[in-house]
């Protein structure tokens, strides 16, 4: 079978469902099929002046491949990796099965024959983030075949009449893993990662820290992210851009506590990486951290948009060790049955099965 992905735009840059893209990639490739995975320059059309950026850009990258994910992910070398213009009958090869990875590609690939593939949409968040929520729900109802990600993902489906097959996020238990037990860890250690998109809720978090610091002045922040390094960071607090893999294990376990306060996210990737790594997870009561994250047993759950909750849940953590150490421990159980073997499997089942 041949198996078209569409990505919304380069991918240059480390991002969690580019990241589970890339994964299915290389582990259908290595199943026999053949998969192509497609990066436009831009989805919809822009302004004059961001259509000449867009033109460079493209001519740029095809150059230096820099549409491809090599600073922070491998891909397989039998997996075709295309840089096109735009999403067009031109620029997308003929195949069995077509995957629209975000609303806008869903959107652009209506206008694709069915040459390309039949048309299923992956769906890994509900965009309202990142366009008006008219324009994406229209893409729910669009006649693709579609999978998600996370249950509440598949709630919204079903809210809307439509049907979709769920099959959650899997986790390398190579990449991440346990090196230092949680009893040995300082407990005044956290981490989170660091986003300036305001639904990533960061500022809560750092919120979270200023105000336990007072209280436990030998209190540590590490943060890490994309962004360049956040001005006015308190002091106590470090960052990591862009870390590679072996170095952000290493931080993981040397994190007593791993803090995670978006007020929305699909299926978030690294507090699972945490969980994996043994540390605690403190996260925001929201649809994507209860695919793994039960309050009290595999984690502490606390209100989206509030550092005062956020503190609170941290500071059951830091405090209790006991308490600590067995969170930690539930929660590196629970989140070893997301395995790319079931996950690869039932994604595989879903493209080959016909209605």
């Amino acid at each position: 079978m041949t198996i078209n992905f569409i990505l919304p735009f380069a991918g240059n840059k480390p991002i969690g469902g580019f990241k589970i893209v890339y994964e299915y990639a290389n582990r259908l490739s290595d199943k026999g099929h053949k998969v192509n995975v497609i990066h436009p320059s831009y989805t919809f059309k822009e302004s004059s002046f961001n259509n000449l950026k867009y033109l460079l850009r493209y001519h740029q990258r095809s150059l230096d491949k820099s549409y491809l994910p090599q600073e922070w992910f491998s891909l397989n070398e039998n997996v075709n990796a295309l840089w096109v213009r735009n999403i067009s009958n031109e620029n997308i090869p003929d195949a069995d099965v077509l995957i629209t990875t975000a609303w806008r590609t869903a959107v652009c690939a209506e206008v694709l024959n069915e040459s390309k593939g039949e048309k299923y949409y992956f769906i890994q968040h509900y965009e309202t983030w990142n366009g008006p929520e008219d324009e994406v729900n229209a893409t729910w109802k669009m006649p693709y075949k579609k999978i998600v990600i996370a249950k509440w993902l598949n709630d919204i489906a079903m809210k809307m009449g439509e049907e979709a097959a769920y099959v959650p996020n899997a986790f390398d238990f190579s990449e991440f893993g346990m090196d230092i037990l949680p009893e040995n860890r300082s407990s005044l250690k956290i981490m989170m990662l660091y986003n300036d998109l305001e639904f990533k809720g960061s500022k809560y978090g750092i919120e979270a820290f200023n105000i336990l610091k007072k209280e436990f002045p030998d209190l540590e922040l590490t943060l890490f992210g994309v962004p360049d390094k956040p001005e006015g960071l308190p002091e106590g607090v470090s960052y990591f851009q862009s870390p590679d893999r072996k170095t952000l294990r290493k931080l993981y376990n040397e994190s007593s506590v791993f803090i995670s306060p978006s007020l929305a996210e699909g299926f978030p990737l690294p507090p699972a990486e945490a969980m994996i790594c043994g540390a605690a997870l403190a996260c925001t009561d929201i649809g994507g951290h209860r695919e793994y994250a039960e309050d009290n047993e595999t984690a502490v759950l606390f209100k989206p948009e509030s550092g005062t909750a956020a503190a609170e849940a941290i500071r059951k953590l830091i405090s209790d060790d006991k308490f600590r150490i067995q969170i930690a421990y539930n929660g590196n159980e629970f989140i070893k049955k997301f395995t790319w073997e079931n996950s690869v499997n039932k994604f595989e089942s879903v493209l080959t099965t016909s209605e």
